[in-house]
């Protein structure tokens, strides 16, 4: 079960990634100035260098909002330590 749902959340983020990919496409076509906005935002995102930079911020700010999310969800990650070193529960 959870397995499958990381599968499908996984999935679910590639899909969004190359729809977005595609309404930038889409959007060069688009007339006026929305046409050459979206030719714009498709040359930044297809230059070699620009793609993978970008890219790499895309990914780092995915990373530091799924951390985000994860967090919330699930609490702080801090370790109490009593006085000889040993863990214990935070209450």
């Amino acid at each position: 079960m959870q397995r499958s749902k990381h599968i499908a959340i996984g999935s679910a983020l590639v899909a969004f990634f190359f729809l977005m990919l595609g309404g930038i496409a889409a959007s060069a076509y688009l007339p006026g100035f929305a046409g050459e906005l979206g030719r714009m935002c498709l040359a930044l995102v297809t230059s070699p260098f620009l793609m993978e930079t970008a890219i790499f911020f895309l990914a780092l700010t995915l990373l530091f909002a799924i951390n985000g999310w994860r967090r919330n969800r699930e609490g702080d990650d801090w370790v109490a330590l009593d006085d000889h070193g040993v863990p214990k529960k935070r209450d």
